[in-house]
């Protein structure tokens, strides 16, 4: 394996990842995981997230006593 094959895969991991996180956090999910599904799976790692949807946000403010 050359060492220009090896960057550029580097490089698509990291670009994908970082679409992840970004298609994650549009999504209520967690960046961490966007980023770790697009770089370690690729497209089929984007198609993951697109397919988990939308995470509806919890509000405790209501119901909580001190």
């Amino acid at each position: 394996m050359s060492n220009s094959y090896f960057y550029f895969a580097l490089a698509v991991g990291v670009a994908l990842g970082a679409w992840g996180s970004y298609m994650a956090e549009r999504r209520n999910r967690s960046k961490n995981l966007g980023f770790l599904l697009g770089f370690l799976f690729g497209v089929i790692g984007l198609i993951i997230i697109m397919l988990l949807g939308t995470k509806k946000n919890q509000d405790f403010s209501e119901g909580q006593k001190n």
